[in-house]
């Protein structure tokens, strides 16, 4: 399995639109066989989806990421392990060997509770605006 995580010197980018550099990691089993440093802007996501197409990445772990690049990525069938924060090798050892990542969720995100709260809070605008009356003229 390869797997992307967006990098910042040693330790995971905490924003993901930010991030430039990308660490695609080999794993087979437990243990980490490969590693290679991509740079790259991953604001650019299309281009960004393409290498991660090419290197046949199945998951990607960040830092903060918008829901709306977490579904885009979900929909080109990658998982998002996104709202990490820490060490990056101590991270994707961690991953390899299916060890809970709890302990590296960035501060106020617990259990993934930011992007669910975001998307519900999203949800509930879009059911407004749907729901406002027209004003004649517009």
């Amino acid at each position: 399995m390869n797997v992307a995580v967006t990098v910042w010197g040693k330790r995971i980018s905490p924003v993901f639109d930010s991030a430039q550099t990308v660490l695609v990691a080999r794993l087979q089993g437990q243990e980490v066989l490969e590693r290679r440093l991509w740079t790259f802007p991953t604001a650019l996501l299309g281009p960004f989806l393409r290498l991660l197409r090419e290197l046949q990445v199945e998951v990607i772990i960040c830092g903060a990421l918008c829901e709306g690049q977490a579904r885009i990525l979900e929909n080109h069938r990658i998982e998002v392990i996104s709202f990490l924060t820490g060490d990056v090798d101590e991270i994707l050892t961690l991953f390899a060997q299916g060890g809970d990542l709890g302990e590296y969720t960035m501060p106020g995100c617990r259990h993934g509770r930011c992007r669910r709260l975001r998307a519900a809070q999203q949800d509930l605008l879009v059911d407004e605006v749907q729901n406002m009356p027209l004003k004649s003229g517009c």
